[in-house]
């Protein structure tokens, strides 16, 4: 079963009661976040052997609870009575899936926290956000008989502190890491119509003012003359997709290519030089381990989980905000090959010990069975 809009509770794997029924909750569009993301990897992983995975999904967020959803997904749940419930994310669709599990009878409710609305540039009324952050959020977490977070960063926020007793650890994202990285560059750079000389630098991210668009094209304004030509793609789509394009095109020499979604990320990963993350907050990037496992050198912002990703190395922090710290830390990168390849490398054995898909299914499969043991 799926729940589609209004609902959709579709079994993924098996047969039902064969062996623990899991159900997977997950809101968005394909591609465009990183729980939904997660889910997807997940069942269609091997653990798909070990669980009964049952997707309950919403396609895109609700402002407010969804009755007609609500009362769609218990009835579900209560035929089903799955093992446990994983519900991915807070605010209004996190709150959802865990008031249908407890109102379903659900006793094993897992949450798992990817972020949270205090980090974000709000622009809606302040009551709403009032009653996301003092509300929604809480109310999630306390509805949850297990939380769990992505990285170290989120597991100890403030706002947790009341969920140590059901803290179950840290579930890291996880990425392919591809053989070959580079076995399809020359292809994929000729079909953007990149020159062999051109230096050419990623950013993977929607297209909001949060993510450091504005830092990145001041940035590109410092960086020096160099030989080549440095090209920046953008990849990625969001609200303020027009004010950060005219931002990042008037950033001096640099060619800036707004690509929009791209369903080919990997063809821009084997294309690209340099993988600059100019975010203002984070917890986990899918996008930024993405990037390393494809030998990417990574200029990251020190915000969230960025910090431990980059620990091993891979890498360059720097301060958030700060414009002249990020051209500097750039600069050498666009110039020295053999630089970017000693970086990439270690970003790649970053990647592949510790932000590994298997890594990632070890993690949430030792979870889950502590949980179902309890």
């Amino acid at each position: 079963m799926e729940l589609t809009q209004p609902s959709t509770v579709t079994a993924v794997s098996g047969s039902l009661r064969g062996r623990p029924v899991v159900v997977q909750h997950s809101a968005g569009m394909p591609g465009a976040n990183g729980p939904l993301t997660a889910v997807e990897r997940v069942v269609n992983s091997q653990l798909a052997v070990r669980y009964d995975f049952v997707r309950m999904h919403q396609s895109r967020g609700n402002g407010a609870l969804d009755l007609v959803m609500l009362r769609h997904w218990v009835a579900q749940l209560r035929r089903l009575r799955p093992d446990l419930v994983h519900v991915r994310g807070l605010q209004n669709e996190g709150l959802q899936g865990v008031l249908a599990a407890r109102l379903a009878g659900c006793r094993r409710i897992l949450v798992t926290v990817h972020g949270t609305v205090r980090d974000l540039r709000y622009t809606g009324r302040p009551v709403r956000r009032g009653l996301l952050v003092h509300g929604a959020e809480p109310l999630t977490l306390r509805a949850a008989s297990h939380v769990a977070t992505v990285c170290e960063y989120a597991a100890g926020r403030d706002f947790l502190r009341g969920c140590r007793d059901r803290f179950v650890g840290v579930i890291p994202n996880g990425v392919p890491v591809p053989e070959n990285p580079h076995a399809g560059r020359d292809r994929s750079r000729s079909a953007l119509g990149l020159r062999p000389d051109d230096v050419v630098m990623l950013a993977l991210a929607r297209l909001t003012w949060e993510k450091g668009y504005g830092v990145l094209a001041e940035a590109l304004r410092r960086l020096p003359p160099q030989a080549g030509r440095p090209v920046l793609l953008v990849a990625g789509d969001g609200p303020e997709r027009d004010g950060i394009g005219a931002a990042l095109r008037a950033a001096g020499p640099v060619e800036v290519r707004l690509l929009g979604n791209r369903s080919d990320v990997p063809d821009l990963l084997a294309a690209a030089d340099v993988f600059v993350f100019p975010t203002l907050h984070e917890n986990l990037s899918n996008a930024l381990l993405e990037a390393m496992a494809y030998r990417l050198p990574v200029v990251a912002t020190a915000v969230g989980g960025n910090v431990e990703v980059l620990r091993g190395g891979g890498g360059r922090l720097v301060p958030a905000a700060d414009p002249v710290a990020f051209a500097d830390a750039l600069a050498p990168l666009l110039v020295d090959a053999a630089a970017r390849a000693e970086l990439g490398g270690l970003a790649r054995q970053t990647v592949t010990h510790r932000y590994s898909l298997d890594v990632m299914l070890g993690a949430l499969d030792g979870v889950y069975r502590r949980i179902l043991a309890a």
